[in-house]
C-alpha cells in the first residue's frame, strides 16, 4: 500500500505549514481571502503527501504547498514595495515572513520525493519544513505586528537593531547550514550566526514593553538559547542533546512561543494605497541631462470645444490624468478644500498587476506641484519628485487649443531611485509608458 501512518516529523511539518502558517496571517487584517482558500484546499494534500510512500506521486501531492507559498510570497512582495516609507528593519523582517515559506515548501516537495533536502537526510529534510514555516514565517510576522504597535519611546532604535540582527542572521545561519562541509557538524561561522540569531530575538524580547508579549515570548528565549547552544557544542564536538531531544524540547518551545506571540499580537490591516501628501519629504528632482528616460509626448485629443476643454481642465488641475485602475492619489488641495497651487503635495500610488486573485502592487510616492496655469485655451500642471518617490525627475502635462483641435503635450524626465526599479527596469519602463497611454485614453474619454 502506498499510504501508511505518517511519522511524527511529517505530521508536525504538515501542521506547521498547513495550519499554523496560514493562521499566522491573521496579524494582517488586509490579507486576501484567496490565501486562506489556498491553504484550506491544500491541507488535505499535505496530509496525503505526509502519508504517501516517498516518490514522484508524493512529490506531486506536495505541490499545492508550493502554490500557496508562491502566492504568499507575491502578496508579501507587493506589501513590501508599498511600505517604502516604513522602517527598513520592519519591512525587511516582514519580507522574511513571506520568503521563508518558499524554502519550507521546496523542502516539503523534495523530502516527499526522495527523503532528502539539499543533501541532508531525514529527519533534517522534513524538519527544515518546520523550521522555515515557524522561525522564518510565523515568528517574523508576529514580531512585525508587535513592533508596529509599540509607541515611539527611548529604546526603539535598539528594538529595530535587534530586528536587523534577526533578519540578517536567520538566513545566514540557514545558508551556513546548507553549505556545511560536514553534514552533521556546524562550522564556526554558523555557530556565530546562531548565537547572533538568538541574541537578536532576546534583545527584542527584553525591550518589547509589553508584559503579555514578554510572557508569550519566554519559551522562545529558552528555545533559541537551546538552539544556539546545540550549534556551538556540535561545532566543538561536545556531547549535547540528540536531534529527537532537540525536536521535543527546542522545537516544542519555539512552536509554543510563536503561537502564543501570534495569538496575542495586535491585528492591523495593511491596505496599500496613496500615501498622505506630506511636506516632510524634500524635493529632489534631478536634471534632464542625468535622467535615464526623457519623454516628450504629443496627442491629438479631438476637436476643440469649450465644454470639452472645461472637462480637460477639471481633470488636469485635479490631477485626475490617470484612471483609478492605473494610479490612486491623495491631494493636499482637495483635503484643504481649495484649488491647486504651486507648492502643493500629491500622494500617489502607481498600480502594477500581481498574481491572479491578489491585490495590485502599489508603488507609493509623494510629489510637489511646481507649475500651474489655468487659461481660457490652455491648462498646465507640473510636479517634481521628492525623496519619497521611486524616481528622480519631473512631469508636466498641458492641454491647449491648437487651431480647431485639442492637443495634449506631456514632458517628463526620470531616473530610478530605488533598487527594485533598477532590477526591474524593462518592466518599469513598460508600465511607465503604459500609464501615459492610459492617461491619454482617460482624457479622450471625457470628450
Amino acid at each position: 500500500m502506498p499510504i501508511s501512518v505518517p511519522d511524527l516529523f511529517s505530521v508536525t511539518a504538515a501542521v506547521c505549514f498547513g495550519v499554523v502558517l496560514p493562521w499566522a496571517q491573521r496579524v494582517d487584517a488586509g490579507s486576501p481571502a484567496l490565501l486562506r482558500t489556498l491553504a484550506l484546499w491544500g491541507l488535505p494534500f499535505l496530509v496525503l503527501a505526509a502519508s504517501w510512500e516517498r516518490g514522484p506521486m508524493a512529490a506531486v501531492l506536495a505541490m499545492p504547498a508550493m502554490v500557496y507559498a508562491l502566492w504568499l510570497f507575491a502578496y508579501g512582495a507587493g506589501r513590501f514595495l508599498a511600505n517604502a516609507g516604513e522602517s527598513p528593519a520592519v519591512s525587511w523582517l516582514e519580507a522574511l515572513s513571506s520568503s521563508g515559506p518558499l524554502v519550507a515548501a521546496t523542502a516539503w516537495v523534495w523530502s516527499r520525493y526522495n527523503s532528502q533536502f539539499a543533501g541532508f537526510p531525514e529527519p533534517l529534510a522534513t524538519l527544515t519544513v518546520v523550521h522555515f514555516s515557524i522561525t522564518f514565517g510565523v515568528l517574523p510576522a508576529a514580531l512585525v505586528a508587535w513592533t508596529r504597535a509599540m509607541p515611539d519611546r527611548p529604546g526603539r532604535g535598539v528594538q529595530h537593531a535587534a530586528l536587523w540582527i534577526y533578519t540578517l542572521s536567520a538566513p545566514l545561519t540557514a545558508l551556513c547550514f546548507a553549505l556545511r562541509t560536514e553534514v552533521m557538524r556546524p562550522g564556526a561561522v554558523e555557530a556565530v550566526c546562531a548565537v547572533a540569531f538568538a541574541t537578536g530575538f532576546s534583545v527584542w524580547w527584553a525591550g518589547i514593553g509589553s508584559n503579555r508579549a514578554r510572557g508569550a515570548g519566554l519559551p522562545l528565549v529558552v528555545g533559541f538559547g537551546l538552539g544556539a547552544g546545540y550549534t556551538v557544542t556540535q561545532h566543538m564536538g561536545w556531547p549535547y542533546l540528540s536531534i529527537p531531544q532537540m525536536f521535543g524540547i527546542h522545537g516544542a518551545l519555539n512552536l509554543i512561543g510563536s503561537v502564543a506571540l501570534t495569538a496575542w499580537a495586535p491585528v492591523r490591516a495593511v491596505v496599500p494605497g496613496a500615501p498622505a501628501p506630506e511636506a516632510r519629504f524634500p524635493v529632489v528632482m534631478g536634471e534632464a541631462e542625468s535622467a535615464l528616460f526623457v519623454d516628450k509626448h504629443r496627442r491629438d485629443l479631438g476637436p476643440w470645444s469649450e465644454a470639452a476643454f472645461g472637462r480637460m481642465k477639471e481633470a488636469l488641475l485635479g490631477y485626475r490624468f490617470y484612471p483609478a485602475t492605473t494610479m490612486v492619489r491623495r491631494t493636499q488641495f482637495e483635503e484643504e478644500g481649495r484649488a491647486v497651487r504651486v507648492g502643493d503635495r500629491i500622494g500617489m500610488g502607481l498600480l502594477l498587476p500581481n498574481l491572479p486573485g491578489l491585490p495590485a502592487v502599489c508603488l507609493p510616492a509623494v510629489v510637489e506641484v511646481h507649475e500651474v496655469f489655468d487659461g481660457t485655451e490652455a491648462v498646465r500642471l507640473g510636479y517634481r519628485t521628492t525623496t519619497f518617490h521611486y524616481g528622480r525627475g519631473q512631469w508636466l502635462a498641458e492641454v491647449s487649443r491648437q487651431e480647431d483641435r485639442l492637443v495634449l503635450e506631456v514632458r517628463a524626465h526620470v531616473r530610478p531611485s530605488r533598487w527594485f526599479v533598477w532590477l526591474g527596469l524593462p518592466v518599469y519602463r513598460r508600465f511607465q509608458l503604459g500609464a501615459f497611454r492610459a492617461g491619454c485614453a482617460n482624457l479622450q474619454a471625457l470628450i
